[in-house]
């Protein structure tokens, strides 16, 4: 035998095999009391892209392995578990940093308080230059009735000025006494 005729009997070995296999799978649609006419628009179109999916995959054999179905729906299972499992992190992330912007707005909200209530007790600029000059003012005034003042001697002394102290008194008491 030639290639090419070796060829068409595979052709049509494999024809004969998918046309024994999509009379089985029409007799167990029956079995199972689905009519492919009630479906709605996109089952048979589904059914369709299955029947090629498995054709191009390789599962059309004799018998057909459905691990390799069991293995594309694990894998579905797997991608839709991660992705669970991302949302889930990602929503504990959400509420932490939620939890962060609330203390960071809190503490915002204490700090501005707090500055307010410094501003507040401050003396503005312009107040405490007018307090400022109206202290060297008044220290002038003092300066100058200082120096009105007569001079005290430094050294003044003490015994001295007890006993002058005493004779006033003395002389005091004598002249009240003689009147």
């Amino acid at each position: 035998m030639d290639k090419d005729t070796s060829r068409r009997v595979n052709g049509i070995k494999t024809l004969d095999e998918l046309r024994a296999l999509n009379a089985r799978n029409d007799k167990l649609v029956k079995d199972f009391g689905i009519d492919v006419v009630t479906f709605a628009d996109p089952a048979p179109e589904l059914l369709e892209q299955f029947a090629q999916i498995r054709l191009l995959t390789g599962l059309c054999i004799e018998r057909p392995e459905m691990s390799y179905l069991d293995e594309w729906l694990y894998q579905q299972e797997l991608s839709r578990l991660e992705g669970n499992t991302q949302a889930i992190t990602l929503n504990l992330d959400i509420e932490s940093l939620k939890l962060r912007c609330t203390t960071e707005t809190a503490e915002v909200a204490r700090l501005e308080s707090f500055l307010e209530q410094t501003q507040e007790l401050t003396t503005p600029t312009e107040e405490f230059e007018k307090k400022k000059a109206t202290l060297e003012k008044n220290l002038e005034v003092v300066k100058s009735r200082h120096e009105t003042l007569p001079n005290i001697p430094d050294d003044i002394n003490l015994d001295e000025l007890i006993a002058n102290v005493r004779r006033l008194e003395e002389d005091d008491a004598a002249r009240g006494g003689d009147k």
